[in-house]
């Protein structure tokens, strides 16, 4: 499902063309109750095995920073119903739901039609959004030999480009990125549409999500914190101490974990490079066989389990780089 000969136009342009800054949450009061959210991803080929779905780590990711709470990872074919019966629960029941996938040209891609439906929508071509793919693939017609520019009346591949901007109305369209002509269509006020491609999900959704939780948050949510402990005891012996440690800490919002023969990328490749070291590496001894994690947003708490986890289970600090 990829954009074919329209992906060509996704670069930079001199200036934007943007929507109002009317937000899906403008109907809503800010609050400053946890924010939650759910992702759903859309695409045969992610079921199929095709291809690996990066973009539900992105997306975790970038809530983490932000002290978002992701609750669910949905993952659904190409099929109306399927994709229209995701985003109605996820809808009733998140604050936040952003989908990827199901948005290009060809005709698996049913992303746009499936959640318009899914919410009473009718489906319109949106004007500024075909008049921003023009301009920004004019630009790139003199080193591109073959490109098509939108047209919902033209040639067979211009109506297939258009359906790029064939939008569920109403709709909230917002452009996060100046140098993409690539929007977020935003319907039922809190679900998000993103393209499935890595790339462009990920510059996008790192443009657009911390507007969008400072615009529905009256206070901006705190950060999580992941805390790693290192300890050479295997699992089933540290079980009993973690479970209780789980236990004292649950009342301050942290949330303990075990990762045997586990440890974070950035010091795995470190270790591959021969670069980590005792001093300025992240990882201040041996290979863990089990590394522990402990994650909050109280840093005193953090710092205090922290303490525990390495005094009652022989523990180490990994630096989490």
């Amino acid at each position: 499902m990829l954009l074919h000969s329209c992906l060509r136009g996704i670069l930079p342009a001199s200036r934007a063309l943007r929507h109002p800054r009317r937000h899906c949450f403008s109907g809503l009061s800010a609050r400053s109750a946890p924010i939650t959210s759910a992702f759903c991803v859309i695409g045969d080929e992610i079921l199929n095995g095709k291809a690996l779905d990066a973009n539900s780590q992105v997306f975790a990711q970038r809530c983490f920073a932000l002290g978002v709470e992701l609750e669910k990872i949905e993952v659904v074919p190409d099929r109306y119903q399927a994709i229209a019966d995701s985003v109605q629960q996820l809808s009733r029941k998140y604050d936040i739901v952003f989908t990827s996938g199901g948005i290009g040209p060809t005709h698996d891609d049913i992303t746009y039609e499936a959640i318009g439906r899914a919410f009473g929508c009718d489906l319109r071509y949106h004007e500024p959004t075909m008049a921003r793919m023009r301009r920004i693939m004019a630009r790139r017609a003199a080193s591109h030999a073959r490109w098509t520019t939108p047209d919902p009346e033209g040639t067979p591949d211009q109506i297939a480009c258009a359906r790029m901007a064939l939008f569920p109305e109403p709709a909230t369209v917002i452009y996060p990125c100046d140098q993409y002509w690539v929007p977020v269509v935003c319907v039922n006020k809190n679900v998000h549409i993103f393209p499935g491609i890595p790339r462009l999900f990920d510059e996008l959704v790192t443009a657009y999500l911390p507007g969008l939780v400072n615009r529905i948050s009256s206070d901006a949510p705190q950060a999580f914190v992941r805390v790693l402990v290192g300890t050479q005891l295997r699992e089933s012996a540290i079980a009993p101490v973690l479970e209780k440690l789980q236990a004292r800490y649950a009342p301050m919002g942290i949330k303990l974990g075990s990762y045997p023969n586990w440890l974070p990328p950035q010091i795995q490749n470190q270790q591959g490079s021969g670069s980590a070291s005792e001093s300025g590496g992240g990882l201040t001894k041996s290979k863990p066989l089990v590394v522990l994690s402990a994650i909050g947003k109280d840093t005193q708490s953090l710092d205090a389990c922290k303490r525990d986890l390495c005094e009652l289970l022989e523990g180490f600090e990994i630096k989490n780089i």
